[in-house]
């Protein structure tokens, strides 16, 4: 052990001080994104993905426990399926349109977002059958299950986050990898700190999703196609194997691996086309068949997430226009490592012209260089054409698996005209610490969500109170389960339902309750209305946030409490 430390000791300071990095900067986090509190309620909830405003499933979940679960399984998925009967869509329809918003206990909300008994602890089906009805694939939340299962009952920003740092951890261990494989092992240092210091690896970290899973899938994938590379696109059986194993885990992570995964596997199958060994090419086509196979036995759903959901191949068609969207992801590039991406691109073209120049004396290096440079361009123009339009900095969730990449390709170019390995191992480790350091202090990672500790500042102080949410109740108000599992009740509505809050029963009997609306919706309108409609007619501001979460919350009072 002691050989291994002082060995290795300069890798692990920096791995080190990117943990204090990403502790540091998870301990600031107020907040989350309706996505990351999705993570978790997909991960544990028994009976749907998402944290109904009325019972506790969709329509669809009803029809299935109702109509298919009952009797002969086969016999009524074929009938209501394959069959293809208007029943089905009559019955699922008919529920819909029953369903209608109903007061929601704390510990509804509670339960969640945690992992209450040991039956839900033991059941992994839970979030494999809750994304089936999603768009993602179900490994990243089996992971985030299995981590719910040791914070038995407790929900904590820190389950996540320690699947995220676990994974940074062996992303950095990933690239001194790749380094030591294309024979420059001297450049690990500068590459990992120009990425674990960075903002773009802070908010991969931080941000309660699968993206830095996916990276270190991403960079693992990189790693074992290096190795085909330099045993001259030769793949035995144990190389066979590693790729299977990881194309699979990275396919049922994220499904833009494919993306980059194609890219790679492009490059691959060309050069050994290029040997024209066709015994070569009919068993690389017929072992990534193989691979392909078992992924759709694994996870089935993926057919429709791919090709007939909403996130699927037709999302293409967006509201912004390509060149927009395009320069958007760069520009993103840039915000990750608090330079312009002017300069990160100058630098890839430079390097990219110095190897057509010296392709004679850099063969190995360019053979690397396309297998990191040609699936990246691939990935970046197929997610500008089919990524869904989201908020700006919400965007660099779908580019967050490439930023290790573009790592290696400035740590590569830059390298190429110092030419002397002490000196730039050195000069480049300095440069990109300042780089870091400035990016640390002027600029803020994405998903920290400050402000959040007012609401539920809010929340605690009237705990004993019936809460109000007011907003879009098909997704979007789940971003405000940390408040429902405080107050004492939570009727979740959008502005289209105020009359189940004019009408209600239960506020006949409270003095005061606590009402939140977001900042978009006609918030004066809907005040006006329950003062006018309602014995409510005092309130008190209590926020008026337009930050990251942006709703303004009023105490509602009634005007004469005697009348109770």
């Amino acid at each position: 052990m002691k050989d291994f430390i002082l060995k290795n000791y300069k890798y692990i300071i920096v791995i080190l001080i990117t943990v204090i990095i990403m502790s540091f900067f998870i301990n600031k986090k107020e907040g989350f994104h309706e996505d990351e509190i999705f993570s978790y309620g997909s991960s544990s909830f028994l009976y749907d993905n998402v944290f109904r405003p009325y019972g506790v499933e969709d329509a669809t979940g009803i029809f299935i426990r109702n109509y298919i679960l009952k009797g002969n399984i086969i016999k009524n998925l074929k009938y209501y399926y394959i069959d293809n009967t208007p029943e089905k869509d009559t019955i699922i329809e008919q529920y819909e349109n029953e369903q209608k918003p109903i007061w929601k206990t704390k510990d509804d909300a509670h339960d969640y977002i945690t992992i209450n008994n040991w039956r839900e602890a033991i059941n992994y089906i839970i979030p494999y059958y809750n994304q089936s009805k999603d768009v993602h694939p179900p490994l990243f939340y089996l992971a985030v299950h299995t981590v719910q299962i040791i914070f038995y009952a407790r929900f904590t920003k820190y389950i996540i986050f320690s699947i995220n740092l676990i994974f940074m951890v062996f992303s950095l261990i990933k690239l001194k990898q790749i380094f030591e494989k294309i024979n420059k092992e001297y450049l690990s240092i500068p590459a990992m700190i120009l990425y674990g210091f960075s903002i773009g690896a802070i908010s991969t970290v931080i941000f309660q999703r699968m993206y830095m899973m996916l990276t270190f899938f991403v960079l693992s994938f990189i790693s074992i196609n290096l190795d085909v590379i330099k045993n001259d696109f030769e793949i035995d059986k144990k190389t066979w194997i590693k790729l299977g194993v990881i194309t699979l885990l990275g396919y049922l992570t994220q499904y833009y691996f494919c993306i980059f995964a194609v890219g790679v596997i492009g490059i691959i199958f060309a050069n050994i086309c290029r040997k024209k060994n066709k015994k070569k090419i009919i068993s690389f086509v017929l072992n990534y068949l193989k691979i392909a196979l078992i992924g759709l036995v694994l996870y089935p759903f993926s057919i429709n997430h791919i090709f007939f959901s909403y996130r699927g191949v037709g999302v293409s068609e967006m509201h912004k226009s390509f060149i927009q969207k395009l320069g958007s992801y760069l520009n993103l590039i840039g915000y990750s490592y608090s330079v312009s991406v002017l300069i990160i691109g100058l630098i890839i073209i430079a390097m990219i012209v110095y190897l057509i120049v010296k392709r004679k004396q850099e063969l190995e290096l360019n053979k690397y260089i396309l297998l990191l440079l040609l699936p990246s361009f691939l990935y970046i123009i197929i997610i500008t054409k089919t990524a869904p339009e989201v908020e700006y900095r919400d965007t660099i969730r779908y580019i967050m698996c490439l930023l290790p990449v573009f790592a290696i390709l400035c740590v590569l170019g830059l390298d190429l005209f110092i030419n002397n390995k002490k000196i730039s191992s050195i000069l480049l480790s300095f440069i990109f610490l300042a780089v870091s350091v400035y990016g640390i202090i002027s600029n803020e990672p994405f998903a920290l969500f400050k402000g959040y500790n007012k609401y539920l500042e809010i929340a605690n102080n009237n705990k004993n109170d019936r809460f109000v949410y007011v907003g879009d109740t098909v997704f979007n108000h789940i971003q405000s389960m940390p408040e429902f599992a405080i107050y004492k009740g939570s009727l979740i509505l959008n502005d289209e339902q105020i009359d189940y809050l004019i009408e209600n029963e239960e506020l006949k009997n409270e003095n005061e309750f606590i009402i939140s609306i977001k900042k978009y919706k006609d918030y004066q309108n809907i005040i006006n209305r329950i003062t006018n409609e309602t014995d409510f007619k005092e309130y008190e501001l209590l926020l008026d946030d337009s930050g990251d979460i942006s709703c303004i919350i009023y105490r509602m009072k009634r005007s004469n409490k005697n009348e109770v």
